[in-house]
């Protein structure tokens, strides 16, 4: 078959070299009598706020699961730390000229155990068993519908069709898995990684009763660790709740995995800082707001964008150009100049958002409604014969902190002094506030917008209608298209132009006025490296961690 051939893990004879030279001086120093620690072999805790329902990849859904499978279970490839792919269980593989197959070659050495008895190779034919459950319709997974690419997936999961072997995803041997796709998808390499994409080895599914990832001993691993033991006790001591992860022995030397084990805490959120604090956790990540209580060096990543909506449920807000009118009006860098520490958002997805290992919005540039009042008189002229000017007092503007109260206020100025609209703001706090949203009851709020994986969809696709995070009522026929072209363009140049044309139909429709960017932060342990943070996801990588007393 033709077409384009990847190399994935592929060894430099320099690095060949250097670690030859490296082994040398370790060689002479225990000659010498003396040991250079070199980060290995020690343990790892973090904390996840909630006991796992289930640790079955294809039908686990939320952060707490995702961080659990993905150290005990590897895909196809797998995540890099600058958000590219690497090799998984698949050492390599060719992707046809027509983008709609990929020959993956599979790793030899990669082995499943359940810390027991159990001890078989992973093959082929695991990665064909899990796609066939993620589809199968009664397995009831949540994320099956993102793998719909994947020729006759729908036609399975619907029930259209009933012989699996259709699905297509085949073994052509024990170590060569082929995928064919109904249309190409520029995540597909990325989606992957990702938990649903898991092996499944149906000799363990079977002889595991229906009790597959309840329990510790009903989940295998084919990962850098598997569960050495999994208790939890609604009415215990929190400290007594806890998984503890295994160095997977088999899969250590290919895998490189370098901690003995992690140990993961089921603990209340509250505690989490204090915990960090004091020395009882290496990792942990924290938002804009907590991280003033956390004294160390961090990173950030840009997964935020707070802007305005209008509720087009709201009588006002049903008109376009009254909707322009305000949005027009709105002074971003006036806002931002009260709120210090705080970036501009350059459009409604933010600069973390990468297409494989390049930046979304590097590859596209800003995308940006501009204050311009002549503009927004021109809309509010439009407007005006339209408009129920009875309802210009006591808009109800919600907000979740003070930084959204200060941005919005400058904007409302604007809105009084112009129109004589007057607005009132209401903060409200975590559940409160999700509740307005999700019941209708606001006029106007500042959006919090966060991505559950990495990709500009994933933010777009909250205005998409039907869908359950769309708050605002937005509908646009058009936006629609350019959504659905944009994730199945095989070519990233032009799926990524055609997601910019998307977001701009977004906010020519004043669906979404971008304002600022916030940030999240992941804090290591002094002396812990190589953890790797995925901010999407939520998840925790621990297989290269290393810790240096």
């Amino acid at each position: 078959m033709r077409g384009i051939a990847f190399k994935l893990g592929a060894i430099d004879i320099n690095i060949l070299k250097k670690a030859a030279a490296v082994f040398a001086a370790v060689m002479l120093l225990s000659a010498a009598g003396c040991r250079e620690d070199d980060g290995r072999d020690y343990p790892f805790v973090c904390n996840i706020p909630s006991n796992p329902v289930t640790l079955d990849p294809q039908i686990a859904d939320g952060e707490t699961a995702d961080l659990v499978i993905r150290n005990i279970f590897t895909g196809l490839l797998a995540l890099a730390e600058d958000g590219s792919v690497k090799d998984g269980v698949a050492a390599d593989f060719v992707v046809s000229d027509d983008g709609l197959t990929y020959t993956f070659k599979l790793k030899q050495g990669i082995y499943w155990t359940d810390g027991g008895d159990f001890e078989e190779q992973c093959t082929a034919k695991d990665f064909v068993y899990g796609f066939t459950r993620l589809f199968l319709p009664e397995t009831g997974a949540p994320r099956a519908e993102d793998y719909y690419c994947i020729k006759n997936a729908q036609l399975l999961h619907t029930g259209k069709i009933t012989d699996p072997s259709l699905l297509g995803v085949k073994a052509n041997g024990d170590f060569e898995l082929e995928i064919t796709l109904e249309y190409p998808d520029p995540r597909f390499l990325t989606k992957l990684t990702e938990t649903p994409a898991m092996p499944c080895s149906e000799k363990f599914f079977l002889q595991s009763q229906g009790k597959y990832g309840l329990s510790g001993e009903c989940t295998p691993s084919n990962g850098a660790f598997y569960i050495r033991r999994w208790l939890y006790d609604p009415d215990a001591d929190q400290d007594s709740n806890n998984i503890i992860l295994g160095r997977h022995s088999k899969n250590a030397e290919t895998m490189d995995v370098c901690p003995s084990t992690v140990t993961i805490f089921i603990r209340d959120k509250e505690l989490y800082i204090d915990d960090f604090n004091g020395g009882d956790i290496s990792c942990l990540s924290v938002s804009e707001s907590e991280r003033g209580r956390i004294k160390s060096e961090c990173e950030e990543f840009a997964t935020v964008t707070c802007g305005i909506a209008f509720n087009r449920r709201s009588t006002l807000f049903r008109n376009n150009d009254f909707r322009m009118a305000l949005a027009l009006l709105v002074d971003r860098d006036a806002a931002l100049t009260a709120l210090s520490g705080y970036a501009p958002a350059e459009g409604i997805v933010p600069a973390e958002v990468s297409m494989l290992d390049k930046g979304y919005r590097e590859l596209v540039g800003g995308t940006q409604l501009g204050c311009d009042p002549d503009e927004a008189r021109r809309h509010y002229l439009k407007a005006e014969p339209n408009i129920d000017k009875s309802l210009f007092t006591g808009a109800k503007v919600i907000v979740s902190d003070s930084a959204a109260a200060t941005a919005v206020s400058y904007a409302m100025q604007e809105w009084q002094r112009e129109y004589g609209f007057y607005c009132v703001v209401e903060q409200l706090d975590g559940d409160d506030y999700r509740a307005a949203l999700e019941s209708g009851d606001f006029d106007i709020a500042v959006l919090e917008l966060t991505g559950r994986y990495n990709s500009p969809s994933a933010y777009l696709e909250q205005f998409r209608a039907g869908s359950a995070d769309n708050m605002t009522g937005f509908a646009n026929a058009e936006f629609e298209t350019l959504l659905t072209q944009a994730e199945r363009t095989a070519d990233l140049s032009e799926s990524a132009e055609i997601y910019k044309r998307a977001e701009e139909k977004l906010i020519e429709n004043a669906a979404f006025v971008p304002l600022y960017c916030k940030n999240e932060y992941f804090f290591t342990k002094e002396g812990c490296t190589d953890i790797v943070y995925e901010p999407f996801s939520g998840t925790v990588d621990f297989a290269r961690a290393k810790k240096f007393d």
